[in-house]
């Protein structure tokens, strides 16, 4: 479960804080760490800040961002149903996009880019770069369907299992995999009301290295404070434009 809080501080600087609880079992027939038992494990896992800068409008909106990872408390990072990587990131990186008028007003393109910075576990390089890209139909003033797609790649790490030497490397082969991945999916979001949306969406690993495959159903709900931006409806001129800008 991710709950988010975003604030507009001006037209073109925002700041997000999210927070991520994690439930999680492991059934199966070879368990890795103390908590793969069978019983479920829950527990609070990073808390992240962000801060972006909106520095173009139009026609290509561009909005860098700059944040922060911080673990919530020492949390168990070995095992199947281990809570998370345990990492304190800085992640810097950059948002894109537009919407593709005046020949089909009613689709946008976002894109996002992303560096985290780890230090290093074992003389390891744990730095990574996540890509993500989505494509929208804003279908009719309170209907918007996307296709999205999200790639991963380790910048250091080991190769699982041939990496594997001795068991102090078994212990931290969670942490420091190379994890390379390419995920897809799709899913739209409903306006219930100005200030009340509902999101549901599938996504599906399609291809990967050193990671479980992961897939599954996303449901959430965004309450927007304010009436001033609506990101589900279109303006009476038509256009999703407003949609985008209030992506970044």
């Amino acid at each position: 479960m991710l709950t988010d809080f975003e604030y507009g501080i001006t037209d073109r600087l925002a700041t997000n804080i999210d927070l991520t609880f994690i439930a999680s079992k492991y059934q199966g027939p070879v368990p890795e760490g103390p908590s793969d038992n069978g019983l479920f494990h829950s527990a609070f896992q990073d808390a992240h800040f962000h801060l972006r800068y909106n520095l173009i409008k139009s026609p290509l909106l561009i909005t860098p961002f700059i944040g922060i990872t911080v673990p919530t408390h020492d949390y168990l990072v070995w095992g199947h149903s281990a809570v998370g990587r345990g990492f304190h990131e800085l992640l810097v990186g950059v948002n894109a996009g537009r919407q593709l008028g005046p020949f089909l007003p009613h689709i946008y393109l976002h894109g996002r880019y992303a560096l985290s910075i780890h230090k290093r576990v074992e003389g390891m390089n744990t730095n990574r770069s996540n890509a993500d890209l989505e494509i929208g139909w804003v279908a009719t003033r309170r209907l918007t369907l996307r296709f999205f797609g999200a790639a991963q790649k380790s910048h250091g790490g080991f190769n699982l299992p041939i990496d594997l030497h001795n068991e102090p490397d078994h212990e931290v082969h969670d942490q420091l995999a190379r994890a390379v991945y390419l995920r897809l999916g799709g899913g739209g979001t409903f306006s219930v009301k100005r200030s009340f949306d509902i999101h549901l969406g599938y996504g599906t690993t399609v291809w990967g290295k050193n990671l479980h495959a992961a897939a599954g159903m996303v449901l959430g709900i965004s309450w927007r404070f304010t009436r001033k931006h609506d990101i589900s409806k279109m303006p009476d001129t038509g256009s999703p434009a407003s949609s985008i800008r209030s992506s970044f």
